[in-house]
Order: structure tokens, then C-alpha cells, then sequence
């Protein structure tokens, strides 16, 4: 499903070179549940951006169901997202015009695809945000917010989860709700990679790595 071969990624820092990853290397099979942890600045959300084909690394491969992201233009790169990826970033990234259900709904317009209302409006019920529907994200709390951008990921139905610390804002009644439905979606078949802090959210996966 998911496979990177020899990355490596640096940044330039004030004139210094920092390196993020170096010669790494990661094989996730169909339907795995992998965690990944690690101190903050290791490039845990380095290799999440990498592996979801929004970074591209200085050398090395990506390849995700048989193909190279990085051989894809970047046009190529993000219609195949659409298709097969869904994306939670740590910082949400949802559109500040846009109602938390049009937020939901968005992904399908990328993917030239009409979403259910029915199936958007499913996915906040069981996040508890149904209420909050024609509100904006200005007017939602953080973790608010936070549920409203893994609906949106999960609204496609996607081969593949990328998870960036999607309970690190939410409390223990929250959590347990988002790590339910993690539960539900690799029952049917998902595969999730997600970054966590959270020893007992990454104690739920198959598999932790740690950078």
C-alpha cells in the first residue's frame, strides 16, 4: 500500500543544513494500522507530508498502490490524493469561508465527484458536530475543528489515512469517539498511518515505529 524507499530530507536553516530523514525506509502493507511517535522535531509530520506526496524528498522514492507520487506532476499528484489519500494536518486547514458541511463536502469537488449530504451529515453525527453544521470554523473550538478535518478525510471513503496528532486537542470522551471510528475504518479494510503523541491512542495500532 505504502512504500518509501531510501528518503532522505534536510532543511536549510540559517545557512546550516538540518537533517530530517535520512536513508529511510518504510514498507505499510493493505489494511495496516501503524503508529508513528517520536520527540517533537525528529520529522514525524516531515514524513507524513512526504508520504502523502505534499513534500517532496531529496532523493528516494514514494509509492503508494504500484505508483511513484513523485514521478507525478504535481497536477497528477493531487488528483491521485483525491482519489486514494485522506489527510488530517495538524493544523486543520480548513477554509474559513466555508460551513463545517461544505468543508466535509470539499474534498469530493478535487476528486470530480458528488458527495452525499447524507453521508457528510453521518459523519458528524457520530463526531458530535451535527449542531455546528452551517457554522464556520472561526466560530468552532479547537477540537471542534479537529473532528470536522478527519470528517473531511474520511468523507471519500479513502485507501489510505495520513493522521497528524488527531487527538491531541480533543478530550477523553472525543478521543475514544475518533479512535472508535479509526477502529471501524481498519476493520473495513483502511489503513491508517498517524502520528501521536498519545501513548494509548498508539497503543491501538498493529504496528508503532519510533523516530
Amino acid at each position: 500500500m505504502l512504500k518509501l524507499e531510501h528518503v532522505n530530507k534536510a532543511y536549510n536553516k540559517d545557512h546550516h543544513k538540518v537533517d530530517v530523514l535520512t536513508d529511510f525506509s518504510l514498507e505499510i502493507e493493505k489494511g495496516e494500522f501503524v503508529a508513528i511517535k517520536g520527540p517533537s522535531g525528529c520529522g514525524k509530520t516531515t514524513l507524513l507530508l512526504i508520504a502523502g506526496g505534499l513534500l517532496e524528498p531529496d532523493s528516494g522514492e514514494v509509492i503508494i498502490n504500484n505508483e511513484n507520487m513523485y514521478q507525478k506532476s504535481p497536477e497528477e499528484r493531487s488528483m491521485f490524493r483525491a482519489g486514494n489519500i485522506g489527510f488530517v494536518f495538524q493544523q486543520y486547514h480548513l477554509i474559513p469561508y466555508l460551513t463545517v458541511l461544505e468543508n466535509i463536502m470539499a474534498p469530493g469537488l478535487a476528486k470530480g465527484v458528488h458527495v452525499e449530504t447524507d453521508k457528510a451529515y453521518e459523519l458528524l453525527e457520530r463526531f458530535g458536530i451535527a449542531h455546528r453544521a452551517k457554522h464556520v470554523p472561526g466560530e468552532m473550538s479547537v477540537g471542534e475543528k479537529q473532528r470536522v478535518a478527519l470528517a473531511r478525510a474520511l468523507v471519500n471513503e479513502p485507501a489510505i489515512l495520513l493522521a497528524d496528532e488527531i487527538t491531541g486537542n480533543l478530550d477523553e470522551k472525543n478521543i475514544d469517539i475518533v479512535t472508535g471510528y479509526l477502529h471501524d475504518y481498519h476493520q473495513k479494510g483502511g489503513t491508517i498511518v498517524l502520528v501521536t503523541h498519545d501513548h494509548n491512542t498508539a497503543e491501538k495500532a498493529e504496528k508503532i515505529i519510533t523516530l
